[in-house]
């Protein structure tokens, strides 16, 4: 019995060097990942803000040996309200976190985003680790009106797109012709005082211009990413800035890239001496001749896409007078959004003010039947449709679908009760072009569409217009200057 004592020691001895051991081995088994900023770690106290450069946020392993882990998932939780799941730690850092954000937060000051590890060991035994860190000012940046910068002025052009977005420098590579989800932002586009109406002023490898120069060529500065609420928000505090609270929403066709859309819709602007806030929508055009058939395929698929757009457009701003233009196959969405829209919801047209159909590459036949009555009887707004007998893209059209398109007035001018047909067969079309993109690029067309906007003068009295009639029906043709 006198030795129990001491048998009762040794096994205390022994359990605690036992437990000294479990815990060293535990130890050795615990694996560590953790948030790194340009290979330095980035404390959880620290908010990620746009000070951030998001292309060198990554996940490393930073404590424990990386041999005992089998796997490690990672899921991330943004105000314990938005999730984003992957399979492997390794992926977020292909991640873009900063759209994300943008595309997911609430407006608020301050939010927090969660990263929740789980890890799995070689042996099963599993290891979990959360990290929080706070987000704020992602969207640092202010909407500015438009600005005149020496020997060229700088517009504020909103957009909505459904392509896919890459985080690169290069604005040309940012946005793809791949499809993806509804995205906002703005862009500063600069437009030269040399710049002649209706021009897209380039580099010209004739001119040895080999890059571009704001005091020579309408560009592109940058390009900045809002989530829904900021995007409608900064919206709605431009158009405030104009007296009469205008804006308009441009549609582009087939064959345009986004950066091609973002010069179009400022030199428009500028041309139309806009004073509201002007926006585009972008849909994945493969910005090619060759894939038409392509395009003719994701106007399709966008057509949901523009109805989503289309009706916040119009219920989320506080605009009063609000202009939708559609060029060549956007004209397909818009007519058949903007029906859809206005059934659903009869109120939203009140803000309507015109809607500008130029050269649809649409069914002739299809739209003087069943388009074009439905959206005078839905929309009951004046509605004004450009034709040519020049446009050399409808005509490859026809060719291709074996039907006159609704933008090509050579055979017979389309007219419909209701609809303001103009023919600008009369005007000066490039020798190098197709001649389709007359409204935007000839200063007679511009003229009239700035008339237009201006006075809200319907085409019977508007100068640059000539009525003509053929048997019952009236169209009017452009009274060509330049």
């Amino acid at each position: 019995m006198k030795n129990i004592p001491n048998l009762l020691l040794s096994k205390n001895w022994f359990l605690i060097i036992l437990f000294i051991s479990t815990l060293s081995f535990s130890q050795e088994d615990s694996v560590t990942y953790e948030l790194y900023n340009n290979n330095e770690l980035f404390p959880e106290k620290k908010c990620i803000t746009d000070e951030v450069e998001f292309s060198s946020l990554e996940i490393k392993l930073d404590k424990g040996d990386a041999s005992l882990v089998k796997s490690t998932s990672l899921t991330i939780i943004l105000n314990e309200m938005f999730e984003e799941h992957f399979a492997d730690y390794k992926e977020f850092n292909k991640f873009n976190l900063r759209e994300w954000l943008l595309n997911h937060n609430t407006g608020k000051n301050k939010e927090f985003l969660v990263f929740d590890y789980f890890i799995l060991l070689n042996d099963n035994s599993t290891q979990r680790q959360k990290r929080k860190y706070c987000v704020k000012n992602i969207e640092n940046f202010v909407v500015e009106s438009s600005k005149q910068i020496g020997e060229f002025v700088k517009l504020p052009i909103f957009f909505a797109t459904d392509r896919d977005y890459h985080s690169d420098n290069d604005f040309e590579e940012q946005f793809g012709g791949e499809r993806s989800d509804l995205k906002y932002g703005f862009s500063v586009v600069s437009i030269p005082k040399i710049h002649k109406v209706g021009e897209i002023e380039s580099p010209s490898y004739w001119k040895l211009e080999f890059w571009e120069d704001p005091e020579k060529h309408i560009m592109v500065h940058s390009i900045n990413m809002l989530n829904k609420y900021n995007f409608y928000t900064k919206l709605s505090d431009r158009i405030d800035q104009s007296p009469k609270k205008r804006t308009f929403l441009f549609i582009h066709g087939f064959n345009v890239s986004f950066i091609d859309a973002a010069k179009r819709t400022a030199q428009m602007t500028y041309d139309l001496k806009f004073d509201g806030a002007p926006v585009f929508y972008s849909w994945p055009s493969q910005a090619s001749v060759s894939a038409y058939t392509m395009d003719e395929a994701t106007i399709e698929w966008s057509e949901k896409k523009i109805e989503t757009f289309l009706k916040d457009y119009l219920s989320k701003t506080n605009a009063e007078e609000i202009y939708l233009i559609a060029h060549s196959m956007g004209n397909r969405a818009l007519t058949k959004a903007i029906i859809s829209v206005v059934s659903e919801n009869p109120k939203l047209k009140s803000k309507i003010k015109e809607i500008i159909l130029a050269a649809p590459d649409i069914d002739a036949g299809v739209f003087k039947r069943d388009i074009a009555p439905e959206m005078v009887k839905t929309i009951e707004k004046p509605i004004t449709l450009y034709v040519s007998s020049k446009d050399l893209a409808l005509k490859a059209s026809e060719k291709v679908h074996g039907a006159t398109r609704a933008g090509d007035s050579k055979n017979s001018i389309l007219v419909v009760d209701g609809i303001e047909t103009i023919d600008a067969s009369s005007v000066d079309t490039s020798l190098f072009g197709m001649g389709h993109s007359y409204v935007s690029d000839s200063p007679s067309i511009l003229e009239d569409i700035l008339n237009l906007i201006k006075t809200s003068n319907r085409a019977d009295i508007r100068e640059q217009l000539i009525k003509m009639k053929t048997d019952e029906e009236v169209f009017w043709e452009i009274n060509y200057k330049n």
